[in-house]
């Protein structure tokens, strides 16, 4: 019975996440996001062109011209291994992650409003809240399965869902110069704040407001701002806190 009151949640969000919560359905969702995720993030790696991604990079590293065939095959081999396993990866390390750290977020603040809720009704809110990361990756499986081949750009741009892609496709391009550098790193930070403001984002927030209302009981005016609130938060974190830390000092470049 925890599996249609699971998923019951996708067609009737309102109705359905208070059974949901209550029957503590978390595994369901859980493990659809993160069979979903792995499986189109592999299939997104398989497809790629990585010798897209290969060859800019030894020209601008200046060891095209002397790399054999041999090797720059080699390479582009490598590529397309480390993207279908990140792709897994991404799949069965981050979305439980993404789930736990939500969790965690609020049973802190069921605890500073004086919620009734514990803390396994509120790691189903988090997992309830994956099943709309279930079917935006569902789509994004079905659509990559019928690509021969994909380029970056276009692994991007598969399923059009946020303001990013739409800013995006009208972009003047990258700047020149001295500015380069800078203008890459801003232009990634924005790209990362409006691709928040995305149809399964959007859907996933209102889940983890309305879940958690439900499960603390208390009002929905007062919880749904929270937890949609907490969960763009938990977002931003993973896509661009994550990225700024990888990139040279955390920043933008000076």
């Amino acid at each position: 019975m925890r599996a249609p009151r699971a998923l019951a949640v996708v067609l009737d969000p309102v109705g359905a996440i208070g059974p949901a919560v209550e029957a503590r359905a978390w595994l369901v969702p859980l493990l659809l996001a993160v069979a979903l995720t792995a499986a189109a993030s592999a299939a997104l790696g398989v497809r790629l062109d990585s010798a897209r991604l290969v060859l800019p990079a030894l020209e601008a590293s200046g060891e095209l011209a002397k790399a054999s065939e041999r090797e720059i095959s080699e390479q582009v081999e490598q590529a397309q291994r480390v993207a279908i396993v990140a792709g897994v990866a991404k799949g069965v390390f981050l979305v439980p992650l993404i789930a736990l750290l939500s969790a965690a977020g609020l049973w802190l603040m069921n605890w500073l409003l004086g919620g009734r809720a514990t803390f396994a009704e509120l790691f189903t809110v988090a997992s309830l809240m994956l099943l709309p990361m279930a079917v935006g990756q569902g789509i994004t499986l079905a659509a990559a399965l019928r690509q021969s081949s994909l380029s970056p750009s276009m692994v991007k741009e598969l399923v059009p869902s946020s303001l990013s892609q739409l800013v995006t496709a009208v972009d003047a391009g990258p700047p020149a110069h001295a500015e380069a550098a800078r203008g890459r790193w801003k232009g990634t930070a924005r790209t990362a704040l409006l691709g928040l403001v995305d149809f399964f984002h959007v859907w996933a927030a209102l889940l983890l407001g309305l879940g958690f209302a439900a499960a603390t009981k208390l009002s929905r005016l007062r919880a749904v701002p929270l937890g949609v609130l907490l969960y763009f938060l938990v977002v931003a974190a993973f896509t661009i806190g994550l990225p700024g830390l990888t990139d040279g000092a955390g920043g933008p470049p000076r």
